[in-house]
């Protein structure tokens, strides 16, 4: 009987640290493509004010 209850809790404990990794792996990404977009935007600012057309 204890032995289920503790494989019972370690499984959660597993399946709650996946779940914690899983959405920290999620808000590192999304924070990158927001730095992404940021510096996308700041680039075209850029290039319109140095006077340089577009590239292609």
């Amino acid at each position: 009987m204890q032995g289920i209850l503790f494989d019972d809790l370690k499984s959660l404990k597993d399946k709650m640290n996946q779940e914690e990794k899983n959405t920290q792996e999620k808000l590192i990404v999304e924070q990158k493509e927001e730095k992404e977009k940021k510096l996308h935007v700041q680039f075209e600012k850029f290039m319109q004010n140095s006077g340089v057309k577009k590239l292609h």
